[in-house]
C-alpha cells in the first residue's frame, strides 16, 4: 500500500479552497454489537478524502449526538470527540499497515472538521445550509454522500466557474478502474474485516445520467438565494414537506430548488471528468426520517425508475428542455472551456 506520491501540489497561485461538506451519523457507544460494515466503509471514504490533496478542509456534521443528552450515561454519550478518536485509531492503523507514510509534511487529521448535531439526518435544504455556514472555509464546495471517495481529478474543483453547478454521479466501485491510491483505503480499512464482499457496485456515470451523488458550486454563487420552500415537495396528502437525501428522486427535486438561485447558469453532470468512487459495497442501510411517498402525476422524470412518480418542477429542471444535467459537450474536454476556468 502507497499513500498519494502526487507529483503536483496546488500551486501558490491557486487561491481558491476547496471544503467537502458531507453528514454522518454519531457512533452509539451504548452497545457491544459492532458497528454495521457500512459505517466501516464510511470512515474509509472519509479518510481518503482527508488524505487528498485536492481537498483543503473536511467537514463532517455529526447528527445524533448525545453529549449533551442528560438521560444519557456520560460514558455512553457519543459527539464529535469520539469522531476524532475514532478517526485518529482508523489513521494509525493505515499509516501502521501502509508502506510509505508520505504526508506532505502535514498533518491529515487537521483538515478535519467536525459539527455536533443533536437533531436527526438533515434535510436537503438543511443540508445546503451546512454547506454555507461559517465552519465552511472554502470558497469552492463539494456537498456529497459520506461513502464517496475523490481521486486526483478533483483537483479541478478548484478551477470551477462561479456560475455553473456540477453534480456527479458516481463512477461506482471498480478495482480495475479505481486509481490504487484511492482503493488502499478501503482495503485496508474496511475490506480487511469483510472479505466476502463483492468486488464491484454499478457505475451510475454510464447507465444513469439522472442521478447523482455530489453537487459542486461556488459558496458565493449561491449564499443567501436558497429558498425553503423550494425544498419542499407535495407528499400523498397534498401536503408540502421537507425531504432527505436517499429519498427516491430526492436529487431531482433538490436540483430544481438549488438552480432556482439567480446567479447559477449552467448546470452539468461532469462525472467523465470529476470522477466519484462509491465505498458501498455492504448492505443497504440509511439513518433517515423515513421515506416521504410522492403523488402520483403526469410527466416527471420520464424513464428514470426510481422516480416515476415525481412530478413537475421537481422531476427536473425548468431551463432546460431535458430532465436532467447534461453531460459536457465533447469540445469541453479538449478546449478547457465548458465549466473550468
Amino acid at each position: 500500500m502507497v499513500i498519494s506520491t502526487h507529483s503536483t501540489i496546488d500551486d501558490a497561485n491557486d487561491v481558491k479552497k476547496v471544503s467537502y461538506v458531507t453528514s454522518f451519523w454519531a457512533k452509539e457507544r451504548h452497545t457491544t454489537i459492532h458497528p454495521h460494515p457500512h459505517r466501516r466503509e464510511i470512515e474509509a471514504a472519509l479518510l481518503a478524502n482527508i488524505y487528498n490533496p485536492h481537498i483543503d478542509q473536511v467537514v463532517v456534521f455529526l447528527d445524533g449526538v448525545t453529549s449533551g443528552d442528560d438521560n444519557v450515561e456520560e460514558e455512553f454519550k457519543s459527539s464529535c470527540v469520539h469522531f476524532h478518536q475514532d478517526m485518529a485509531e482508523i489513521n494509525h492503523q493505515f499509516l501502521h499497515t501502509s508502506s510509505s507514510t508520505n504526508t506532505h509534511g502535514v498533518d491529515p487529521m487537521s483538515k478535519v472538521t467536525c459539527v455536533n448535531v443533536i437533531t436527526g439526518q438533515p434535510t436537503y435544504h438543511q443540508m445546503f445550509l451546512n454547506a454555507l455556514s461559517n465552519v465552511v472555509t472554502g470558497d469552492i464546495v463539494i456537498v456529497a454522500n459520506a461513502d464517496m471517495a475523490f481521486d486526483d481529478s478533483i483537483a479541478k474543483a478548484r478551477k470551477l466557474k462561479e456560475n455553473v453547478l456540477l453534480v456527479l454521479g458516481t463512477r461506482g466501485f471498480s478495482p480495475d478502474t479505481m486509481p490504487i491510491w484511492t482503493r488502499q483505503f478501503y482495503d485496508v480499512i474496511a475490506r480487511a474485516e469483510n472479505l466476502q464482499l463483492k468486488d464491484s457496485v454499478l457505475d451510475q456515470c454510464k447507465v444513469n445520467p439522472r442521478t447523482w451523488d455530489t453537487w459542486i458550486f461556488h459558496k458565493e454563487a449561491i449564499q443567501g438565494q436558497l429558498q425553503e420552500e423550494h425544498f419542499q415537495r407535495p407528499n400523498n396528502n397534498n401536503e408540502m414537506t421537507s425531504f432527505y437525501m436517499n429519498e427516491n428522486g430526492a436529487e431531482n427535486a433538490a436540483l430544481w430548488a438549488v438552480e432556482q438561485c439567480p446567479s447559477l447558469a449552467t448546470t452539468y453532470n461532469a462525472c467523465d471528468e470529476v470522477l466519484s468512487w462509491s465505498f458501498h459495497l455492504t448492505a443497504k442501510t440509511h439513518h433517515s426520517q423515513g421515506q416521504t411517498i410522492w403523488p402520483k402525476g403526469d410527466g416527471g422524470v420520464g424513464q428514470n425508475p426510481n422516480s416515476v412518480f415525481v412530478p413537475e418542477p421537481w422531476g427536473g429542471s425548468e431551463r432546460k428542455k431535458w430532465k436532467s444535467p447534461p453531460y459536457p459537450p465533447k469540445w469541453c474536454k479538449r478546449e478547457n472551456g465548458c465549466f473550468f476556468g
